[in-house]
């Protein structure tokens, strides 16, 4: 068994010859295409080929979906996918997709039996972003299929995932987020406050960032990993899932004043600790070191709130209320958007567009004045 390549345009590609299918008689095939080099290819190309050598690469039509989905588990989406990303790829396949669907045959999947498997998850009071994210794991499923010929196109271009509607983001102002961080003050997880309020970091950059991404001179943090906990799984690390999430973040004296203070704790802690003591290098983490459960921390947070008296929002909010307010300051959104690590400045506008009108108004008053002072006298 070999590879046939061939350059198309400025791309390479290859097709593996698998002898005839007993059951319909034509000629079988694997094709694969995309590469910058025949290189590539090539190595793409004999990893195809032992694979399928050792008997896990199994080109049959007739299998259930239930079966097919397994083996693309198994077999791409463990080894393409970031850990965080299968394991709740993993979750939707088994827990929602295969047990409504996976009885039918994958070459026999209609549009209309995944439609209405749709209809009825709504019935259950799904959020239409979930759906949505069910609707895409499938379709990302069988266009696998289709790369491996098991089926002749994927379905799922035939079938509307749930329109979404726009989601009110509640936010604190900022009396509101002074009076939290003053309530939050001794608890132990304070300085997860202050970098979620004072950075719009997100829950896993704050618990996955350490003291060496942090540049006490320059006042800037690194965000160079994050922390995830996957379901029934232990907590692991893993880079941004962007680019642009892989970011440099300016903090005030306040938050740098903050740090020391947080620093000089967890010090006195390793040394209590002695032997005993992991260091991680973590910023934030449990009395020993260890790394932090993300669900512990939105416990105290939750705790805090209520106490505080104020309204209740989630953790994630805690970043919404830091863009909100800097928007609101007049900010530029180019600068909110790297601060967050939006992978373009369009998706800080769609998601802060409820603090346009303000913006608006601003500037329309603005550009009045400048105009009366331009009149001639």
């Amino acid at each position: 068994m070999k590879g046939h390549f061939r350059k198309r345009g400025s791309t390479w590609s290859f097709a593996v010859s698998l002898g005839t299918d007993p059951e319909t008689g034509k000629r079988r095939q694997i094709t694969r295409s995309g590469f910058k080099t025949k290189k590539e290819a090539e190595i793409a190309c004999a990893e195809m080929i032992a694979q399928y050598e050792r008997g896990e690469l199994v080109i049959s039509k007739k299998q259930t979906l239930a079966s097919y989905l397994e083996f693309w588990l198994e077999n791409y989406a463990k080894t393409k996918l970031r850990e965080s990303t299968y394991a709740n790829h993993e979750v939707a396949v088994r827990s929602r997709i295969i047990p409504a669907l996976g009885h039918h045959e994958l070459d026999k999947l209609t549009p209309l039996h995944v439609t209405k498997y749709l209809t009825e998850l709504q019935k259950e009071d799904l959020s239409a972003d979930y759906i949505k994210y069910l609707h895409a794991v499938l379709s990302k499923a069988l266009n696998q299929a289709v790369k491996w010929q098991l089926i002749p196109k994927n379905i799922m271009e035939h079938v509307d995932p749930p329109r979404l509607s726009q989601k009110e983001i509640v936010t604190w102002t900022p009396e509101q987020a002074n009076h939290f961080l003053s309530v939050a003050e001794k608890d132990k997880y304070y300085i997860a406050f202050v970098l979620a309020i004072y950075t719009g970091m997100r829950r896993g950059e704050i618990l996955g960032l350490r003291w060496k991404d942090i540049d006490f001179d320059q006042a800037k943090i690194s965000v160079q990993q994050t922390l995830y906990r996957p379901s029934n799984q232990g907590i692991i690390f893993q880079e941004p899932k962007t680019k642009s999430a892989k970011r440099r973040i300016a903090i005030p004296q306040f938050v740098l004043q903050e740090l020391k203070r947080h620093k000089a704790r967890q010090n006195k802690l390793r040394f209590e600790y002695g032997e005993g003591y992991q260091d991680h290098d973590l910023v934030v983490c449990y009395d020993d070191g260890r790394p932090q459960d993300p669900r512990n921390l939105l416990r105290h947070y939750e705790r805090i709130t209520k106490k505080s008296g104020l309204p209740s929002i989630r953790f994630h909010d805690l970043r919404h209320t830091h863009a909100t307010m800097l928007l609101q300051m007049g900010e530029h959104p180019k600068v909110v958007s790297e601060r967050l690590g939006h992978s373009r400045v369009g998706i800080t506008m769609d998601v802060y567009s409820h603090v346009m009108p303000d913006m608006q108004k601003d500037a329309a008053d603005n550009f009045e004045k400048m105009m009366k002072q331009k009149r001639p006298k």
